[in-house]
């Protein structure tokens, strides 16, 4: 992704989560619960056989970190240093944007404090559900869209025509938190691009370098 295209997205990204934060969200979000009941136990049902496998691999653990971090700095060592190949920094890009992009989601959930789709369905409440206290206040942002979109996203550019497979499990799975009911439109795009920011940023590591002369 090239900085002009970065600029692009944030540029559609930001005014456009603004939009749906102020005004569209809760319509969309009471059409999508009305009309697609029927699909929810099939992405409830992906996405927890999702969730057992990142929690099998983040729970055990090998050399104190777990093993999802550690195979992927192992590809780090051996492709960057070892064999000497550029492959081996997509490894640490991936490592790279999946920690800061869940550990932001996670930060911006106990600051904004936004209430989830759950309290609409239930009565409602006045204005946009954000900085609220009391439970259910977690929505903004999705942070199964920030675990799963960043392990996919970077292989995603990396590899362009494979760009369409590697994208169906974080695809399915940002499409299932809006028809579970568990998020906003706002929180899952907004999530995307956080993905994609830190994407753009870490990728700068594969930049070569002008040799100085």
């Amino acid at each position: 992704m090239t900085l002009r295209q970065f600029l692009l997205f944030t540029a559609l990204t930001l005014p456009a989560c603004a939009l749906l934060i102020l005004f569209l969200d809760q319509p969309i979000t009471l059409f999508v619960h009305r009309h697609t009941g029927w699909a929810e136990p099939l992405f409830s049902a992906y996405t927890a056989a999702a969730d057992t496998a990142y929690e099998a691999a983040v729970s055990t653990h090998m050399l104190k970190l777990p093993v999802l971090y550690l195979a992927l700095l192992v590809l780090f060592v051996l492709g960057r240093w070892v064999l000497k190949r550029r492959w081996g920094t997509l490894a640490l890009i991936v490592l790279l944007t999946h920690i800061a992009s869940q550990g932001t989601s996670n930060v911006l959930k106990g600051t904004v404090h936004r209430l989830r789709p759950e309290v609409l369905f239930s009565g409602g409440y006045p204005g946009t559900g954000l900085w609220a206290t009391g439970p259910h206040n977690d929505s903004f942002p999705s942070t199964h869209t920030a675990i799963y979109f960043s392990l996919f996203w970077p292989l995603a550019l990396a590899f362009p025509r494979w760009r369409v497979p590697l994208l169906v499990l974080p695809g399915l799975i940002m499409l299932g938190r809006l028809v579970m009911g568990a998020h906003y439109p706002s929180d899952v795009w907004f999530s995307a691009w956080l993905v994609v920011a830190y994407t753009f940023l870490f990728s700068l590591l594969d930049r070569p370098r002008p040799v100085e002369m």
